[in-house]
């Protein structure tokens, strides 16, 4: 923080453009590279085979939503709470025997 303070206006905002510049075009080359990949592999592919297989019901987006939006929200709250104490618990006893 010192250094930036030492620095010219001039200098700051070169650094901040370059800066900028480095992140924009990182983020741009893992958004590609994830496009690739992801139209390449197709993962998940196999599961959606076997989903289609098992012949489930087909949902709206809507009902993907809000089906969604009511998971979010526990009917019990304090049996919600203790649920997740007992998963913490279990977690940490599986890590350490």
């Amino acid at each position: 923080m010192s250094g930036l303070a030492t620095m010219d206006s001039n200098a700051c905002g070169k650094m901040g453009l370059i800066t900028l510049t480095y992140y924009l075009w990182t983020t741009f080359m893992a958004v590609t590279v994830g496009i690739i990949l992801v139209t390449s592999i197709h993962p998940g592919a196999a599961a959606q085979k076997e989903e289609y297989a098992v012949a489930k019901a087909a949902l709206s987006s809507a009902d993907a939503l809000l089906d969604l939006i009511r998971n979010m929200f526990p009917s019990n709250l304090i049996e919600a709470s203790f649920q997740q104490v007992s998963f913490w618990g279990r977690w940490v006893s599986e890590a350490f025997h």
